[in-house]
């Protein structure tokens, strides 16, 4: 099955998570993602292991984009990396802020999407 967005994730190497593609300056080690094809010459390309703390998350229950079916739960999360990210979670649950949080693929609509999973 394809990637809805392989610009921003892949499948981890031990095949149960995603990580998340972003680019790293070698003089500071900051990080960007997404990466950006406008990003300064030089940048690294690093795959970050999606593993994160969640912030902050809310139960959307109207409509937000076509093709996005509520409720859905979107979150901002911290990567264990230091960046800030929003991301959506799997199911419908509202975990409490400070939940270890994991990239996963899933089957969205015959492709392959990143949500945010609680770790076990």
């Amino acid at each position: 099955m394809e990637l809805r967005e392989p610009r921003l994730y892949a499948p981890a190497e031990d095949g149960k998570g995603a990580v998340l593609l972003a680019l790293r300056d070698p003089a500071t080690g900051a990080l960007t993602f997404p990466r950006s094809p406008h990003a300064a010459p030089g940048q690294e390309e690093v795959e970050l292991d999606g593993k994160a703390a969640l912030l902050a998350c809310i139960t959307l229950h109207q409509p937000v984009l076509p093709g996005v079916v509520p409720p859905l739960v979107v979150a901002r999360l911290q990567l264990d990396a230091g960046l800030v990210v929003d991301g959506v979670l799997v199911g419908t649950a509202e975990p409490p802020p400070g939940t270890r949080m994991r990239a996963v693929l899933v089957e969205q609509d015959g492709a392959l999407d990143c949500r945010f999973q609680a770790l076990a």
